[in-house]
């Protein structure tokens, strides 16, 4: 039977876009970097390192989550073991696809999701090109990582990536400079009601919530502390959260104000927190969550000895840090107050 000439160029075709596929997704395996400790960014590739079903809460974000919440605090103080997966600019798109894979690994009892993601896009792009870019590059690793070739050399072509690396922090990333935040009037009601939540964004908050119920992770929504952040954005996202029953936190209300001195616990006025601000809010989420979630006490427990061991470890350089932040902070004041004098 002879074959038509269209059928033959249909074959020809998909036969093209199948080899195309295939060495695109070769290529972009190669261009993975070779260790987690560059995976994405900060130290969030470093959960890939941790045994598997060993993280009890695990916070995602974006820089104000990696810069702001400190799981190791939770372990020394309770035995909670936790993670923040935070990355600057990580966006709703790109959580959705890491708690994907995340979920082949463990099996947190609790998902915290910050909210800053949910309102933020790179430069001028629309919502829907910010869309477009993150899930192509989840979905193609050769768009994310196509840097990497500059690294990529004879002798480690055919390495095999070593993923094994843990973070002494769980993902924090501890800063302890000091620059004045003089903006406390930012969650100003102005009466413009909430903003909306853009629908390419919405699409993938609900496909998170769905994520979370298949996985019987109990999801809650924080909002970290941030001049960035204001009154309209809080309403729509309670809406939000009211509208499929999930705890909302918003620590830049006064309800849930965690003790923030914006002189002294932020490092670039107000954008993020520093160590001083971030344990403020770890230990008042930690609060919230040991009092709403049945999270176990894993301290001196068989298979959590190097959780243990980082514990030591993580207090000691903790105490350095606070005090380098203290000092900065004094400092600060200082010259804020000779400011005022003159």
């Amino acid at each position: 039977m002879q074959i038509s000439p269209w059928i033959k160029n249909a074959i020809r075709i998909i036969a093209f876009l199948l080899v195309l596929l295939l060495a695109v997704l070769l290529t972009g395996h190669y261009l993975m970097p070779h260790s987690n400790r560059y995976l994405s960014g900060y130290t969030a590739g470093g959960i890939l390192g941790e045994n598997f079903d060993t993280i009890d809460v695990l916070v995602m974000g974006d820089s104000n989550a990696a810069q702001g919440i400190s799981p190791m605090e939770w372990y020394t103080q309770n035995g909670v073991t936790g993670y923040t997966y935070g990355s600057g600019w990580l966006s709703v798109y790109n959580i959705y696809y890491r708690l994907k894979s995340i979920y082949e690994e463990q099996s947190p009892k609790v998902v915290v999701l910050c909210t800053d993601t949910v309102y933020s896009k790179k430069g001028n792009e629309t919502y829907l090109q910010s869309a477009i870019g993150d899930i192509a590059d989840e979905l193609l690793p050769l768009l994310r990582f196509h840097d990497n070739w500059k690294e990529l050399t004879l002798s480690n072509l055919l390495e095999q990536h070593d993923y094994s690396w843990r973070d002494l922090n769980k993902g924090y990333t501890p800063i302890t400079d000091v620059a004045a935040c003089m903006n406390t009037t930012y969650m100003y009601d102005d009466g413009s009601g909430s903003e909306y939540i853009p629908m390419e964004v919405r699409f993938y908050m609900d496909r998170i919530v769905r994520l979370c119920e298949e996985h019987g992770s109990a999801l809650v929504l924080v909002t970290m502390p941030a001049t960035s952040w204001n009154h309209a954005r809080h309403l729509g996202i309670l809406e939000y959260a009211e509208e499929y029953d999930l705890p909302y936190i918003d620590y830049n209300l006064t309800d849930w104000e965690p003790g923030i001195e914006w002189k002294t616990d932020t490092p670039d006025g107000g954008s993020h927190l520093n160590v001083l601000g971030a344990r403020k809010v770890t230990a008042a989420l930690g609060s919230y969550l040991m009092a709403n979630y049945d999270l176990p006490d894993h301290r001196g427990e068989a298979g959590y000895e190097e959780w243990d061991a980082d514990a030591l470890t993580y207090t000691q350089n903790m105490q350095e840090l606070v005090a380098k932040n203290q000092e900065n902070a004094d400092y600060q004041l200082s010259v804020l107050g000779e400011s005022v004098q003159n």
